[in-house]
């Protein structure tokens, strides 16, 4: 039987002679006492042992919580940071691109414009060379006509200027 607190302050104990009470009901009911609080005793330790289990637990698992807390925090930071960086490294990349196909544009225009300046140095060569070529002709078709003329004086004049292959054709030969 489990005692309560009104148990306690309502039990009698039996009177015996002299105004004393019945020791063996006293004893017994220091005994059920003692098992009573005994149990009580037991019950609680548990309990504060399981409280104490259960509020390590609940620390753990506030330590665990504040840690993964720090390591998304610190995962949030190095993800923008390593947004920033990559950003940066793009930028630089682009930068370096842009500055390359600078050059290598300017590099062609300066390529082109020596290319346009040798076909006009070609042109020119090629043009002295044909005004030489046919002043030459022309002079050594005077110096046929000439030497010519010594053999034949009544020959026809000279082609024009403009014509630069009548002197390979045969001499025509006149009528006496």
């Amino acid at each position: 039987m489990k005692l309560t607190p009104l148990d306690l302050s309502q039990k009698t104990f039996r009177k015996v002679r002299l105004g004393g009470l019945e020791e063996r009901e006293v004893r017994a009911f220091l005994e059920q006492v003692a098992r009573e609080l005994e149990d009580l005793a037991r019950k609680l330790n548990r309990q504060d042992e399981e409280l104490r289990r259960r509020e390590a637990r609940i620390n753990e698992f506030k330590d665990r919580e504040q840690l993964l807390q720090q390591t998304l925090t610190t995962a949030q930071k190095l993800s923008e940071e390593m947004k920033s960086n990559t950003r940066k490294e793009a930028d630089i990349v682009l930068s370096d691109a842009e500055l390359q196909a600078e050059k290598i544009i300017a590099n062609a225009q300066a390529r082109r414009m020596q290319l346009i300046g040798e076909i006009d140095e070609l042109k020119r060569a090629k043009a002295s060379f044909v005004q030489q070529l046919s002043a030459m002709l022309e002079t050594h078709k005077s110096f046929l006509d000439h030497i010519r003329g010594d053999a034949i004086s009544s020959e026809p004049p000279p082609a024009p200027a403009g014509d630069n292959v009548s002197f390979l054709a045969p001499p025509v030969a006149k009528k006496k």
